[in-house]
């Protein structure tokens, strides 16, 4: 399928007036497209043919997530056990510029890209140019859904997609919502988990976006792995990705990777904890707390009840089972 084939729904009526209220810096409102009808900004549309055709090297490797769901951590480990455990370079380039995200340039008007500021590359302002003119081997990140990234479907190079249980991400996913001046959310936490249940956050639906990815789980070329399990046993999993990279290290090594990676040093090191170039945000605000189960803090019996029936429900067509 090509990209002007795919099925493009125009956000029209209360719904676009809603989300209008919802992300009130996306000036143009919002459009769901292609089969799993994914939610994004009007931007898309426009000029992501490229980004829907982008051609892939064999040699890269595509970090692949639903927001929310541990994809920092996932990046900076994969780009650090790839890269020969280079801690001198982690700690002088920002995760930006190492492992950029391919979509942003093509999801966001003019006035909510990335300001130039000086010392650092603007990643945000041509991303797909500056994913596209990386020297091999280049890591990549999306939270596009597969669906719409077809030529990573059909390669040959390395694939990493990191899930996490639906409550706590829609709950990292509100306070980033609230955080992030790119976004300012103004509602309330109930009508947030009402508005991620029913697929009008950006980058849902987020369970077409999961299963799409489990049911390509035991390719040779992907490595499929839950939030869950990569913070409670931290060096088994990068034990995992040393050997999907086919590297060696030692045990001093990987213990050396494990402290790097510390929530507390990971908060602190600039190098990851800030994602938008022009502005400083809280260290605790990008980074939050790393870790799971912070739902129960959160959900009121009255959220519960609905989540659980919601994720019930989705579940019933599917193996796919979160660690518990």
């Amino acid at each position: 399928m090509s990209f002007k084939d795919l099925k493009v729904e125009h956000i029209e009526g209360e719904l676009a007036v809603a989300l209008s209220k919802w992300y009130p810096f996306h000036k143009r409102n919002f459009i769901k497209i292609g089969e799993k009808k994914c939610l994004l900004p009007y931007k898309y549309i426009e000029n992501s043919d490229s980004l829907y055709n982008f051609k892939i090297r064999p040699d890269d490797t595509w970090i692949i997530t639903h927001p929310r769901s541990g994809t920092t951590i996932t990046r900076e480990l994969v780009w650090l056990v790839a890269n020969n455990m280079n801690f001198d370079e982690a700690r002088r380039k920002y995760l930006l510029e190492r492992v950029p995200f391919i979509e942003y340039r093509a999801i966001y008007d003019d006035h909510l890209v990335t300001k130039d500021v000086p010392g650092r590359i603007n990643t945000d302002k041509n991303s797909l140019d500056f994913v596209q003119n990386q020297p091999s081997p280049r890591f990549i990140t999306s939270h596009l859904p597969f669906n719409l990234l077809p030529t990573v479907v059909n390669s040959t190079c390395k694939i990493i997609y990191v899930a996490r249980n639906p409550r706590d991400v829609v709950v990292s996913w509100y306070h980033f919502h609230k955080e992030m001046p790119r976004y300012s959310y103004p509602g309330t936490f109930e009508q947030f988990c009402d508005n991620f249940m029913n697929n009008h956050t950006i980058w849902s639906p987020y369970w077409e976006h999961v299963k799409e990815a489990w049911m390509m789980r035991h390719r040779e070329n992907m490595m499929f792995f839950f939030y869950e399990d990569l913070i409670k046993d931290l060096p088994s999993n990068i034990k995992k990705v040393i050997t999907f990279f086919d590297k060696t290290y030692s045990n001093e090594q990987i213990t050396k990777l494990v402290e790097h990676l510390n929530i507390e040093n990971f908060r602190k090191n600039p190098m990851v904890n800030q994602p938008i170039s022009d502005i400083v945000i809280k260290s605790n605000a990008f980074i939050r707390q790393g870790t799971t189960g912070g739902w129960k803090q959160m959900f009121t019996p009255e959220i519960e009840e609905k989540f659980n029936k919601w994720i019930t429900d989705n579940l019933r067509d599917t193996d796919l089972a979160f660690p518990s």
